[in-house]
């Protein structure tokens, strides 16, 4: 009789073995990193605030060897806080593969296991932290790359004075000149590869959007709308947007994707640059941005400059006149007069990425070459951080 109870037994927890359970006991916590996750979160809310005071120091600044300095704190600053942003975000996603493992893909609670509930909260939270720390690293992210840009620049600056020192031959493969022009090559390399990364991260606004594509454009009644004529403002929107992306104390570091729309820099450029029924003055627009966007200027360059302008990370605005890009298609697109944004460059020079607010992703521009660009511009201009 005791055998036969004995084997009915073990028939039931086989049986059951072979179930998947229901709840999984809370037996695989890892204490020592939920404490680090916890010091994390307060070495980052001080090292944010740190940064935050340093830059409200800095704006408040003229050019002067004490703005140098608060400059070289920031950064240092901005690093620090990068890299508690980079091991936080590490370890959460760590204790979500362990929390999402501990309560299985079905997690549910019984009176045997109430921890479920707590685990499954922990779940929940962790989640949500992870959500906003990749939110706050995303611009510090966009800042560092900028920043290593303006070493690798350093660098090629400094291998450039070395060659000017070495003798003038006509071979450049000699071995007198053989390192400095491969490590420029490779400095070159790996500048450009950045570049290509922050400029193509620029979000595109199109100046029809039905958000404020029928705005108008102007102060006068008889002035078009920003559909119709808002190119230049939407094309600026674009650029001021893209820099206040990379800046790691603005609204970006909340998550937020559009903070400067054309909608703003409409009402701006309707006083600054707006001619009802032609268009935009861009000079106007663009040299007294600092007017209307303080901490901010712009200036107008040459096709040369702006290539090495967009090889450092930077956006162009471009005014075409009876211009012909390329489309996604491969197809031809052309405009009389219209405003818009370069966002690269091929290694040779000879074709330029665009950023084209006039039209919807299948038949806007998509690249332009630079023999076109060199006879169908009307000028090219440069917005920077002061």
């Amino acid at each position: 009789m005791s055998q036969r109870r004995d084997s009915g037994t073990l028939a039931m927890q086989r049986q059951f073995d072979t179930e998947e359970p229901v709840c999984r006991p809370d037996d695989t916590a890892n204490p020592a990193r939920v404490e680090r996750l916890d010091e994390l979160e307060r070495q980052i809310d001080v090292t944010a605030q740190e940064n935050r005071d340093l830059r409200t120091r800095l704006d408040n600044l003229q050019p002067s060897p004490d703005r140098e300095r608060l400059q070289r704190d920031l950064d240092q600053g901005r690093l620090r806080l990068l890299d508690l942003l980079e091991e936080r975000l590490r370890l959460l996603e760590e204790e979500i593969e362990s929390l999402q493992a501990r309560t299985g893909p079905n997690p549910a609670c019984s009176a045997e296991h109430p921890e479920m509930t707590d685990l499954g909260n922990q779940l929940n939270e962790r989640i949500q932290q992870m959500q906003r720390t990749q939110q706050q690293i995303a611009p510090l992210r966009r800042w560092h790359m900028r920043y290593q840009i303006g070493q690798i620049n350093e660098q090629i600056a400094a291998i450039d004075a070395e060659l000017a020192t070495l003798p003038q031959v006509c071979d450049p493969g000699v071995p007198v000149s053989r390192p400095p022009h491969e490590r420029r090559a490779e400095l070159e390399r790996q500048r450009n590869n950045l570049a290509a990364a922050l400029t193509g991260s620029a979000h595109e606004y199109e100046q029809f959007d039905r958000r404020w594509g029928a705005q108008r454009y102007g102060n006068s009644p008889d002035c078009t709308n920003i559909a119709q004529a808002g190119c230049g403002p939407t094309s600026l929107a674009i650029v001021l947007n893209y820099l206040y992306q990379e800046d790691p104390e603005s609204l970006a570091s909340g998550g937020q994707i559009e903070i400067v729309t054309p909608p703003q820099t409409a009402t701006y450029a309707a006083t600054h640059g707006r001619i009802c029924n032609n268009g935009t003055a861009g000079d106007t627009m663009v040299t007294n941005v600092h007017t209307g966007f303080p901490g901010f200027r712009g200036r107008r360059i040459s096709l040369d400059q702006a290539v090495d302008l967009l090889r450092s990370g930077n956006l162009v605005i471009f005014l075409c006149r009876g211009c012909t890009g390329q489309n996604r298609r491969g197809g031809d697109k052309s405009y009389g007069g219209h405003y818009m944004v370069l966002n690269g460059v091929n290694a040779d020079g000879s074709v330029f990425n665009v950023l084209d607010p006039g039209a919807n992703e299948a038949s806007d521009i998509l690249t332009i070459t630079r023999k076109n660009l060199a006879s169908h511009n009307a000028g090219f201009w440069i917005i920077e951080r002061i």
